[in-house]
């Protein structure tokens, strides 16, 4: 089957920012990638200003008011391609996005999802910094590819191509999920081929433009990250021969002190009672109710090894040299 790729675009409320989505993937060097862009009911002028671009992109809208994981169904289940990138409407393609889907792709034909590499900007497009996706392999059949997902998502929500078919039969994104239905999706994914990460860089990712959006979104980080520990990873360990069990459950364990960890350090003792009552049921699967206890009377937390200067400078030297 010859090679065909579609971006969607899930725009909300993104009038800064969408035309310059938009601009940068008609720049793309592969001519025959199509656009498509679903505006989830946008009341800030971004309808206007996508219409602009009718000819030259596919503009679709929703029934109605879908939501963030809802919009990105109903955008990816418009694409035509056999392939598929999702992009932010406050993000930017690079040059060399679709050829090096491309390559992964013909290097790899049955490979179900192709990652890259990508940089950081901030509201006025200015480059912050680039990173590159460690702790990856080149090429990751499963359960290689479910195992390095566990405690971090390794798949970038801007950098990355997945085959439709694969979407298709693992259900779309969770619908349940606030913020991290890419992360459930491309552990879903993992059970049903192999993953390849090329050393590009794919896109921009805007970022530090939204003060206070951190601490806004604590509550549904908090009940993603569960529902990933809870049910999703379980469910998808049962369906990969050869999973490993305990490194799933170590997995759970790190994860769950390293966002106990973020909370700490964010809320004074007077404002974690949603964390406390929203990381419960975790916490006893994991065995940390101690911890969690101890995080409600506002003790510091430690994340680990990973909070460390010397983690932190360890990988800066290792990004610096692969």
């Amino acid at each position: 089957m010859s090679f065909s790729h579609s971006f969607v675009v899930p725009s909300y409320n993104h009038v800064r920012y969408v035309g310059e989505t938009i601009e940068s993937l008609l720049k793309q060097d592969l001519p025959g990638s199509e656009i498509v862009v679903s505006d989830d009911g946008s009341t800030d002028g971004s309808r206007e200003l996508i219409e602009r671009y009718r000819d030259r992109v596919r503009i679709v809208y929703p029934p109605r008011r879908m939501g963030m994981m809802g919009n990105y169904n109903h955008a990816v289940s418009q694409a035509a391609g056999t392939w598929v990138s999702l992009m932010g409407s406050d993000d930017k393609a690079l040059p060399g996005f679709t050829t090096a889907v491309r390559a992964a792709v013909e290097a790899h034909p049955d490979a179900i999802l192709v990652s890259g590499n990508y940089q950081h900007i901030d509201g006025d497009s200015k480059l912050l910094k680039s990173e590159k996706v460690l702790s990856v392999k080149a090429f990751a059949p499963p359960p290689e590819n479910f195992h390095t997902q566990l405690v971090a998502v390794k798949v970038h929500p801007a950098a990355h191509a997945f085959r439709k078919s694969a979407w298709e039969k693992v259900g779309g994104f969770d619908e349940a999920m606030h913020l991290y239905g890419d992360w459930a999706l491309w552990l879903k994914l993992a059970a049903c081929g192999s993953f390849v990460h090329r050393p590009e860089f794919f896109s921009q990712y805007r970022i530090e433009y939204r003060p206070g959006l951190s601490r806004k979104r604590m509550p549904e980080v908090l009940q993603d990250s569960a529902r990933i520990a809870l049910q999703v990873i379980p469910d998808v360990a049962r369906q990969i021969p050869n999973a490993d069990m305990a490194r799933v459950a170590q997995a759970s364990r790190r994860h769950f002190r390293a966002r106990l960890a973020e909370c700490a350090r964010e809320l004074p003792a007077a404002e974690r009672g949603f964390a406390v009552d929203l990381m419960k049921d975790w916490a006893d699967a994991v065995g940390e109710r101690a911890l969690l206890d101890r995080f409600a009377t506002g003790a510091a937390i430690s994340g680990g090894l990973r909070n460390t200067w010397l983690w932190h400078t360890a990988r800066s030297v290792y990004k610096a040299v692969r």
